[in-house]
């Protein structure tokens, strides 16, 4: 997923910098917070993927997380931290982080994490779109080819479907496409 937008959140500005430098790098659009509040600001403005502080000056980045998956419940989140529990691991994962990264992290790591989190949304979407085209009703558009046989096809369920015929027999070979010529109908 490049061009993706990756929103950096965190209060110490190197880790901001150099976060932000090797992620744009690599392709992405990157926005920077510094704050909590800052943060859902900029996450206002449309984002793939957060990197979030879990310790911010002004809000909890737990509190943050919960607002953001308010906003987009969708969008994949890292939590950035260096004071890690248990109880906070499983919280955080309750209200939808994606993953933990350590302070101090490689840049490695990071660069991977985020190829990782931006495929998973890929994925989802990709998912998503097949189940809302698997829930379209059927159409013409639905049988597929070009020869002249498959026109005539078609004019002909066009043409049974707008009858007032209430019983249709289809036969055939098995996997000649009956039962799509059913739901078309």
């Amino acid at each position: 997923m490049t061009n993706a937008t990756v929103l950096v959140v965190d209060d110490e500005d190197l880790i901001r910098w150099s976060v932000g430098e090797r992620l744009r790098g690599e392709g992405y659009t990157i926005l920077e917070a510094a704050t909590g509040q800052a943060a859902l600001e900029r996450f206002k403005e449309g984002v793939d993927l957060v990197l979030l502080d879990y310790r911010l000056p002004d809000i909890d980045g737990l509190a943050v997380l919960r607002e953001m998956k308010k906003l987009d419940a969708d969008v994949l989140v890292i939590l950035l931290t260096s004071f890690v529990s248990v109880e906070t691991a499983v919280e955080a994962m309750k209200l939808g982080a994606f993953h933990f990264a350590n302070k101090p992290f490689n840049l490695d790591e990071i660069s991977a994490l985020v190829a990782r989190a931006l495929e998973t949304t890929r994925l989802r979407r990709e998912v998503r779109q097949l189940r809302a085209n698997e829930a379209r009703p059927y159409g013409l558009r639905a049988i597929v080819g070009e020869s002249a046989a498959m026109e005539a096809l078609r004019q002909m369920i066009a043409k049974v479907a707008a009858s007032p015929a209430s019983t249709v027999l289809l036969t055939g070979e098995s996997g000649t496409g009956k039962d799509l010529v059913a739901k078309t109908i």
